[in-house]
């Protein structure tokens, strides 16, 4: 077994972990540490992929950024009296797990019998090459999500505010 595969075993285990952490856990603050170490993972699946760029901006964006907004977020409002809802019932946990096995098994019947091009050309893309793509012919998505970003936050804010008061 080669270092590469070790490494991705422990980062997809520390990934899917966490994720069940983020689901599982009682406490919201637990939570948002389970999932800055979910977004720490998938960033160290990136630079096993040999996209450094988007590794780094995985860890930039969602550790940083988002955790640290669910931060504030957790800081401004009154989570301590809401509640998750009551455990479901046995059915209910039969059925979903019945329905995560069956979504499971049509992704791993859909990944096995996927017909992949023999190509060995491997695409390294520079920040450079990323920066073109992303300024030149996908600006117009790039402000949309811009704006939608700045009005999530203005609604963020608003209902801070009113819980408050």
């Amino acid at each position: 077994m080669s270092s590469q595969m070790i490494f991705f075993l422990a980062f997809a285990v520390i990934a899917i972990a966490c994720a069940v952490l983020v689901v599982k856990l009682d406490r919201i603050s637990h939570r948002i540490v389970a999932m800055a170490f979910n977004f720490f993972a998938v960033a160290g699946l990136y630079f096993l992929l040999g996209a450094e760029f988007i590794g780094i901006i995985q860890i930039i964006v969602y550790a940083g950024a988002v955790t640290i907004l669910f931060i504030f977020g957790m800081m401004m409002t009154e989570h301590r009296h809401i509640t998750f809802g009551n455990n479901p019932r046995r059915v209910h946990r039969i059925l979903s797990l019945l329905g995560v096995g069956t979504l499971l098994g049509l992704m791993l019947y859909g990944i096995l019998n996927l017909d992949l091009p023999a190509d060995n050309e491997q695409f390294y893309g520079s920040a450079e090459k990323i920066g073109v793509e992303l300024y030149g012919h996908y600006v117009v998505a790039f402000i949309g999500i811009g704006f939608l970003l700045t009005a999530a936050l203005i609604g963020a804010i608003v209902i801070a505010r009113k819980e408050a008061k």
